[in-house]
């Protein structure tokens, strides 16, 4: 679904509704770019390359980019429309246009791949996943955030052949979300509630950990 026609029902991208919504998206941006960069391997953390699949308008991204421990943060989508609204708001933000189950990146690109509400709305979230870990290094992070069952969305299941259910996606537990990164290779390390719990967000990465680490917002 293209971001303008995701937003047309409550009066598109220029409507008062998405620009209040972009404001408090951007302090959520804030909150989940500072935990993904405390998740950084450290070795990286000067010299970081980073990528949000699936960005949308790519706040995080703008964000990353401003981080003295970043290199370089590049995002990826598939709607043209989006990466225009990312583009106009920051100039400087590194786009590409593409699909998240077939990136065009070389494997072991990147020391953070991560993707915040945009899994749920795939067909195939696992390929997806699985093309996170091929283009994250041997070392580094990958994150997947979703809505969160057990959140305010808890309710969605009930609506979830409308047209407010659709634009709202599927909701996971946090046991969902562990099997979807499992089932793509990775292992989860460090999980976080966000955006007043209307989201989840799992750590993973390619080695094997033997702890998982809890942050509620």
């Amino acid at each position: 679904m293209s971001l303008s026609s995701s937003w047309q029902f409550i009066g598109g991208v220029n409507g008062p509704y998405y620009r209040f919504f972009d404001w408090l998206r951007m302090g959520v941006n804030r909150r989940l770019v500072r935990y993904l960069a405390s998740h950084l391997p450290k070795r990286e953390k000067r010299a970081a390359f980073v990528l949000e699949s699936g960005c949308g308008p790519a706040f995080a991204t703008s964000l990353f980019a401003k981080d003295a421990r970043v290199r370089r943060a590049v995002c990826l989508d598939i709607d043209e429309a989006a990466l225009h609204e990312a583009k106009r708001r920051d100039p400087t933000c590194c786009a590409v246009v593409g699909d998240m189950c077939n990136m065009p990146f070389r494997p072991d690109s990147f020391a953070m791949v991560f993707s915040s509400s945009t899994v749920e709305h795939l067909d195939a979230p696992k390929e997806a996943v699985q093309e996170m870990h091929r283009v994250c290094n041997r070392d580094g992070r990958v994150f997947v955030g979703v809505p969160y069952l057990f959140g305010p969305l808890m309710f969605q299941p009930l609506i979830r052949g409308t047209t407010i259910g659709e634009w709202l996606g599927p909701v996971f537990s946090h046991q969902r979300l562990s099997e979807l990164l499992t089932s793509a290779g990775l292992t989860p390390i460090a999980s976080m509630r966000y955006f007043l719990r209307f989201f989840i967000g799992t750590v993973a990465t390619k080695r094997s950990a033997s702890t998982i680490g809890e942050a509620s917002a």
